[in-house]
């Protein structure tokens, strides 16, 4: 029976290799294409990718340098208003962890490779975070392209992506285009896999910025499947790491059912060793005022409902965005200086026109800050994390180290 099965696949793939339909698509090569993930990272991949017209959203897959046999999945589609283009995903399942995986959109098309999560940390695992993405086409290039170099597991994106939004005006959708664009051809490893995408909202999602509706930001949901439509999620690897995606009152309130979402979350992996949320608009600001101005409320209501069960269940590390500089506060517990405490990590600096802060109004809970492009390069132990602040000369600027074993109670 297996033998009639390879007999009759075999035949399948050389007559649709062969057929006019084959060759009409042996070029495609879909003008956005970015991997992400909605479940568990170690058996799953979810591929995304635009076409300019209708299409069938399938994907064949197999693993790399395994059986020669297709594996298929049919995915599902979804219009992209304001544009001609239709976002096509695909959620592939069944996967082995920390294993290559090559995929094509038709046998004998142009493939692409990635690669799974480990399902533990018997491993070092590294991954990229960063915010605030896209004002100059050559920086983001060069970022992109510098942050595949590092072949990261992954890269976390914390909001204003393109800046296709800009408060009430209409939404610049070629902003899109271009993003996705840069981070097709340039967010390679060495070996020229695909590095998954994982992102968290930001006001230039938003027409109106913050304190909307998620109707306000229908392009974002549209483009990504994670983290879903409440705005906000939890995606755990294996039971080493949990990515907290949140939402900075763009189009969910930081008070309310999110925090108490976040409370139940936390509380549930109080033995994960890393724990990292991730978010726009910062607890901590480096530039904008840290109470009052423009989104002094927002920070005033993360520290209020967000920072006591960051401290209560474990986090050391939490990563902001928004400010367009660089970011490493002191230890920080109940508001104040204190080696238990949380580093808070930021402020957005990517590929944007940078900000100063102040030198005339110094905050009392920032270590190092300033005008700088760059993304933290995170590298995961069982027993440590050890982050670098890479700018875009390439260079090492800063340098975080956290043992595991000591965790807030």
């Amino acid at each position: 029976m297996a033998m009639l099965v390879q007999v009759v696949w075999s035949l399948f793939l050389l007559v649709i290799m062969t057929s006019p339909l084959a060759a009409q698509n042996s070029t495609f090569d879909p003008p956005a294409l970015y991997l992400t993930w909605q479940r568990d990272p170690a058996r799953t991949m979810t591929v995304c990718w635009h076409t300019l017209d209708e299409a069938n959203p399938q994907v064949f897959y197999r693993p790399l340098g395994g059986p020669t046999n297709w594996l298929t999945q049919l995915g599902y589609s979804r219009p992209l208003a304001g544009t001609v283009r239709i976002v096509q995903i695909a959620e592939l399942t069944g996967l082995q962890p920390a294993t290559d995986y090559e995929f094509c959109f038709w046998p004998g098309e142009r493939r692409f490779k990635f690669r799974t999560a480990p399902a533990d940390l018997s491993r070092p695992v590294r991954f990229i975070s960063g915010g605030d993405v896209y004002h100059e086409r050559k920086w983001m290039d060069a970022m992109n392209e510098l942050a595949g170099k590092f072949d990261p597991l992954f890269v976390v994106i914390g909001g204003d992506l393109a800046y296709a939004g800009d408060k009430d005006k209409p939404e610049k959708m070629e902003r899109w285009d271009t993003y996705f664009e840069s981070w097709k051809a340039k967010a390679r490893t060495p070996d020229g896999r695909l590095v998954p995408l994982l992102v968290s909202i930001g006001n230039h999602e938003v027409r109106g910025s913050w304190h909307q509706t998620p109707e306000q930001a229908s392009s974002f949901y549209t483009l990504f499947p994670m983290p879903g439509p409440q705005g906000y999620n939890c995606l755990d690897f294996g039971n080493y790491l949990s990515l907290f995606l949140l939402d900075s009152s763009h189009t969910r309130p930081v008070a309310g059912t999110q925090t108490d979402w976040l409370r139940k979350n936390l509380a549930s992996r109080r033995r994960v060793p890393h724990l990292f949320p991730v978010y726009h608009i910062p607890a901590y600001p480096s530039v904008r005022p840290e109470n009052g101005g423009e989104n002094g409320d927002i920070s005033q209501s993360i520290r209020q409902n967000w920072c006591p069960l960051f401290e209560r269940y474990g986090v050391k590390t939490v990563f902001e965005n928004h400010d367009h500089a660089y970011k490493r506060t002191l230890p920080l517990r109940n508001n104040k200086v204190d080696p238990r405490g949380i580093t808070y990590l930021g402020d957005g600096a990517w590929g944007v026109n940078l900000r100063t802060p102040d030198p005339k109004q110094p905050r009392w809970y920032i270590a190092r800050g300033g005008p700088v492009r760059h993304f933290y390069l995170v590298t995961l132990y069982p027993e440590a994390r050890h982050i670098l602040a890479i700018n875009e000369n390439q260079e090492v600027f800063d340098e975080i180290y956290q043992p595991t074993s000591h965790r807030a109670r």
